[in-house]
């Protein structure tokens, strides 16, 4: 009986600290939630959420397959497909369940933490990360972190039981898990020929074909999830892409002779989102000479990437030692959208909460006092073989973030590490501990390669670009105005002032900013707005000039051949209407033109007489535009 009543207790004690990990997590991150939606990010994301949501709302519209092969993981697109598909569109819904989520891996956090060392630490751990300001934040964006953190501390959590039962079972449900991760973000796979190795070389006692097993039942839960990707790539997009090809790119962005560590840029390859997607294909096939699959795009930049490190194997070595300060900094440095920008929304994120210079300078003391167990070598293999993962491409905030979880357990593990050595009176460990964790806090907060800095113009710059996109001009001015306080000679801000100023109607002011921008630099966006207002001027000569020096410019930029598309079917001049409309669709447009592209072109074959390609197109521009539906049964 008092066995029972012990037992009852203890799974009373569970359930009152779940509840309460949970409740605080979520009430933190809900409150967050509430602060972010004056955000001008929040209903108009940018970059991998714009990416993620186009992609969502297509999978919930029903094409499935349609950007097979996949250029990234599909996993959380499809998830936030779902989530479209269910609810609909819109952006507070997807946020909310990326909190519940959140929250939720807070008590994984706690599982974990308590299959590691203790129920008290666990719970330690659980309750940091309720707090931790980067968990808060990324678990309301449209991004892959939140997912990725909940599948891993699941998959790790069944493979700590497995350690410690033996169970068959347990090791089949961790691979699931890990099936999981990986079709959200396929770094994670490098784990799993660690952990073959480890299951060989540590159970020697067992049997090779027992030991074997084991690997095979991990490997089979993995297997579903990626072989279900991969015959969505080989059936629908006919390349035999195993998860994704974008890991080319990326690698050759993380290792070349200009990589900074930190970001996903070269001076050869555009910046933003589209336009690095088709710079990655067009100068792959233009150095080939033919046309490429997406996968052997993919191999000729992972082809560069490598020959930048043999060729230059000193250089790389400096940079991979910039690569691993960087991931070991205080400093969040960001990838998609400034996080210090976000902070200026959410008092929250402002607070001084515990951000990773305190958390990883104890959890390194942790890693040196904990017990080395079985529990401890695997999670200490997982470590490193994720941190490997993320240093071999580059070193943004939120790659680093799965990590983050262990390192709070093992910050817990280092508090209760002194609250006992202070209770045993061991002074010299205290003083050493203490001294040794002030020395990694003031180490992991210098800034030996200059990455600290916050560029607060292009911070002001994006926010008018957000009020631009959802039409509040005045705002939008207001914030670009801001921008070229920090640096006048600000070609995109200024170039951003002169497309508000076009939309209001102000040519004028507009002219004169595109006039300015290309006296700083010769650039084909203002190139192409200064020909879109002389051709509205009907001034075609000049308008025409301008166009043909953006081309001049860059050959391979589909919007330049799109405004002088439009600008010739403006004055109705139909054959260089079409060549130009086509070859934008040559060159990977940015989705937001697509259908725009298409229409245009359906209604320029309609007027010339050519039926089936007017229908082809207006086909593929969809019923986003009215007289669509008009046109079609026009032509019938």
């Amino acid at each position: 009986m008092n066995k029972e009543k012990f037992k009852f207790k203890l799974k009373r004690r569970v359930l009152v600290v779940i509840a309460i990990i949970f409740v605080v997590a979520f009430c933190i991150r809900i409150t967050n939630l509430e602060l972010i939606k004056e955000n001008p990010y929040f209903n108009s994301p940018i970059m991998d959420e714009k990416y993620h949501d186009e992609w969502g709302q297509e999978i919930a519209e029903g094409e499935l397959f349609e950007r097979a092969p996949f250029y990234r993981a599909p996993g959380y697109p499809y998830f936030l497909g779902l989530i479209y598909a269910v609810f609909g569109n819109g952006y507070f819904i997807p946020r909310l369940i990326g909190i519940i989520i959140g929250a939720l891996s807070c008590v994984l956090i706690y599982f974990v933490g308590k299959e590691m060392f203790s129920y008290k630490i666990g719970a330690l751990a659980g309750l940091l990360a309720c707090f931790y300001g980067m968990l808060i934040y990324f678990d309301s964006m449209l991004l892959t972190v939140y997912l990725e953190i909940f599948f891993c501390l699941f998959g790790l959590f069944w493979l700590l039981r497995w350690l410690r039962t033996q169970k068959n079972i347990h090791i089949l449900i961790a691979g699931g898990f890990w099936g999981l991760v990986t079709i959200v973000r396929p770094n994670f796979l490098i784990f799993v020929p660690v952990l073959a190795l480890y299951v060989l070389f540590h159970y020697k006692k067992e049997s090779l074909n027992r030991r074997l097993k084991t690997i095979g039942l991990f490997v089979s839960g993995i297997v579903p999830f990626v072989v279900a990707v991969m015959t969505i790539n080989i059936v629908a997009g006919k390349d035999t892409v195993i998860l994704a090809w974008n890991g080319g790119v990326n690698f050759y962005l993380g290792n070349n002779q200009f990589a900074d560590g930190r970001s996903a840029t070269s001076p050869e390859i555009d910046a933003t989102w589209w336009g690095g997607y088709k710079d990655a294909i067009v100068i792959a096939e233009r150095d080939v000479g033919r046309k490429l699959l997406p996968s052997q795009v993919s191999n000729y930049w992972f082809k560069r990437g490598f020959n930048y490190i043999f060729s230059k194997p000193f250089d790389w070595a400096a940079l991979m030692i910039k690569k691993i300060y960087l991931l070991f900094n205080v400093f969040e440095i960001s990838n998609n959208q400034s996080i210090q920008a976000f902070e200026t929304f959410s008092p929250l994120l402002r607070i001084p909460l515990l951000n990773f210079g305190v958390v990883i300078a104890l959890a390194i003391w942790g890693f040196i006092t904990s017990p080395r167990v079985k529990s401890m070598t695997l999670i200490f293999l997982f470590l490193i073989a994720y941190a490997f993962s993320i240093v071999i491409f580059f070193v943004p905030g939120r790659y680093r973030m799965p990590l983050v979880p262990f390192l709070l357990i093992f910050a817990s593990y280092t508090v209760f590490w002194i609250v006992q050595k202070f209770k045993e009176r061991k002074q010299k460990q205290i003083v050493l501990s203490i001294i040794t964790i002030i020395a990694m806090i003031i180490f992991v907060n210098t800034d030996f390669y200059g990455t600290h800095i916050v560029d607060y113009g292009e911070i002001h710059a994006s926010f008018g670009n957000r009020f631009f996109a959802s039409g509040n001009y005045s705002k939008a001015i207001e914030e670009y105005k801001e921008a070229l306080t920090y640096n006048s000679k600000n070609i995109d801000a200024i170039n951003a002032l002169g497309n508000t100023y076009m939309m209001l109607g102000r040519n004028i002011d507009a002219i004169r900013l595109f006039r300015q921008s290309l006296n700083i630099e010769k650039n084909v966006d203002a190139l192409c707005k200064l020909g879109i207002i002389l051709s509205q001027l009907g001034r075609l000569e000049n308008a025409e000039v301008y166009f043909n020096d953006a081309v001049s410019l860059d050959s391979t930029d589909p919007e330049v051949y799109y405004y002088t598309g439009m600008h010739y079917a403006y004055y109705k001049n139909h054959r260089l209407a079409i060549k130009n409309l086509e070859i934008s669709l040559q060159y990977y447009p940015d989705p937001q033109y697509i259908n725009s592209i298409h229409y245009n072109l359906g209604k320029l074959y309609l007027e010339i007489g050519n039926i089936n390609r007017a229908k082809k197109h207006l086909l593929q521009a969809g019923l986003k535009y009215r007289d669509v539906s008009q046109l079609l049964k026009s032509i019938h």
